[in-house]
């Protein structure tokens, strides 16, 4: 993993945003635009307020399936697990988020395999956390799945 694209959305949480600058050393300015993602090892989603769940930007969507198209890792922390899903990328999958969503999830994109009693899942290069902390979990068994 040399580059690595952090997705924020409006209203999205600093903290959560900096578990991901921290564990993977990104630059906090983020103002890049989702350009940048296109060509991202990893491109991490922050979490989603819950009034985006239903209508998640239609760029983040396309820029999220054609990094799992190309290859690259994509790790969710928390609630971005529901930009995922609407894109689709989390069909036929098994995925986690915060257990307070699970339900909502599970009866969002019924085609997804939702575990809420997990810290993450991966499941081939897509990882989902459930929340804040178990983001970092997440992140942490990205590098050692990466670096050893």
């Amino acid at each position: 993993m040399k580059t690595v694209a952090c997705i924020v959305t409006p209203g999205f949480a600093p903290f959560e945003f900096g578990v991901a600058c921290e564990a993977f050393g990104l630059d906090r300015s983020a103002d890049a635009d989702l350009t940048f993602a296109d060509e991202a090892d990893l491109v991490v989603v922050s979490p989603t307020p819950q009034e985006y769940w239903g209508d998640p930007d239609p760029r983040v969507i396309e820029v999220i399936r054609r990094a799992v198209d190309r290859g690259a890792w994509v790790l969710s922390v928390c609630s971005g697990s529901f930009v995922l899903g609407a894109a689709g990328v989390l069909d036929g999958r098994r995925a986690t988020t915060h257990w307070m969503y699970a339900a909502k999830m599970a009866q969002m994109f019924p085609a997804v395999e939702v575990d809420p009693d997990v810290l993450y899942v991966q499941d081939g290069r897509i990882i989902t956390s459930a929340g804040t902390a178990a983001g970092i979990d997440a992140c942490l068994h990205l590098l050692r799945q990466e670096l050893g």
